[in-house]
């Protein structure tokens, strides 16, 4: 299986965004779980040569989306 590209993940980030957007939290759910999947396969696969900015820029955008929708029904507040 090849390595999810930073583009892919950009992607996930998107749709789970949508779907917290439409509340449909069991799609954001899967969606999220696919995200994660593919974030640690990204992360094993270029840690060493992964510039910082890139997974920090990762990271601001899930911390986006958490602020967004932390009060969402299963959401962490």
């Amino acid at each position: 299986m090849a390595a999810p590209t930073l583009a892919a993940l950009l992607h996930d980030l998107a749709c789970l965004r949508q779907a917290l957007e439409c509340e449909d939290f069991g799609a954001a759910g899967e969606m999220l779980a696919g995200y994660e999947l593919h974030l640690r396969q990204f992360i094993e696969t270029f840690s060493p040569t992964a510039p910082q900015l890139v997974l920090r820029g990762l990271l601001q955008l899930q911390n986006i989306l958490q602020l967004d929708h932390g009060q969402a029904p299963g959401g962490s507040a």
